[in-house]
């Protein structure tokens, strides 16, 4: 007992200091640890923001690219119905033009009937002769609707009434026939301005002319202007139908006529509708 009453007694100022040390380190200890964790933090965000930036400009891109494909695709709808209203109007319009122009050319057609006191059958062109082109055609009218052979046909173009053929061959319900192109047709003709009459007949598929034989080589024909029609005493074809026009004149070596050449005044490869006539 004597021996630990003799050991002195720990101060109050060294107990301080040892609060003071243990304080100061752990202060300072923790200002490290806040520090670290600041400056991972930091370094966490600096690796990290190319990563996020390239992330919020995919996103954006790609927000962007959606919304110019709604409104490519929204606009393109939109032209797409355009184009088919258009298309739907261009086509109404069409149709229109071509029924106007079917109904002039049959107003025009039975008029003639009224005009002339014909007795006509109207008739659409099916197809040219698959053998002779169009030195041949093909009408939708036959025995049927009264047509017989022989019968002339004509056409309107172009404010012209115009002689088209004669009828050759005859079935039910179709006809064909032989067009002035055809070389092996022989109709009376007259040259307007002489009166000068002659025989006409075609000079093929290939020229699209006809020829007139037996004109007096001492006629004068005055070409490009001359108009010729059907012969006032034809019994075949009704008299003065319009053939055409003359195109120039083929005089013969001691011959004592001259050919002339005309251009038909039906364009008979594109001719849609004609009339038979039955009686004239």
């Amino acid at each position: 007992m004597e021996k630990f009453s003799g050991r002195k007694p720990i101060s109050s100022t060294l107990v301080y200091l040892i609060v003071l040390t243990i304080s100061l380190i752990l202060l300072l200890f923790s200002s490290i640890t806040s520090y670290v964790t600041i400056s991972i933090k930091f370094l966490g965000n600096i690796l990290l923001y190319p990563v996020t930036f390239l992330i919020s400009v995919s996103s954006q891109a790609a927000n962007s690219i959606q919304q110019n494909w709604q409104s490519f695709t929204s606009a393109y709808q939109k032209i797409s119905t355009l184009e088919e209203e258009v298309e739907v109007l261009s086509k109404k319009a069409a149709l229109s033009d071509f029924l106007e122009i079917q109904d002039r050319e049959l107003k025009n057609l039975l008029g003639i009937s009224t005009q002339y006191n014909y007795n006509i059958e109207v008739a659409n062109v099916i197809s040219p002769d698959f053998e002779v082109a169009s030195e041949s055609i093909i009408i939708d009218k036959g025995i049927a609707n009264g047509i017989t052979r022989n019968m002339p046909v004509l056409a309107y173009s172009a404010g012209n009434i115009g002689i088209v053929g004669i009828v050759r061959e005859t079935y039910l319900t179709s006809s064909v026939v032989e067009t002035i192109l055809s070389p092996s047709i022989n109709i009376g003709v007259t040259l307007e301005i002489s009166g000068e009459v002659g025989l006409l007949s075609g000079e093929g598929k290939m020229n699209d002319t006809c020829i007139i034989k037996y004109i007096s080589s001492s006629i004068g024909v005055a070409t490009g202007v001359e108009k010729v029609f059907t012969f006032s005493r034809s019994t075949l074809v009704p008299p003065g139908i319009l053939v055409g026009t003359v195109l120039s004149t083929k005089k013969k070596e001691f011959s004592r006529f001259q050919d002339v050449i005309i251009k038909p005044a039906i364009d008979i490869k594109n001719i849609s509708k004609v009339m038979v006539v039955k009686t004239f």
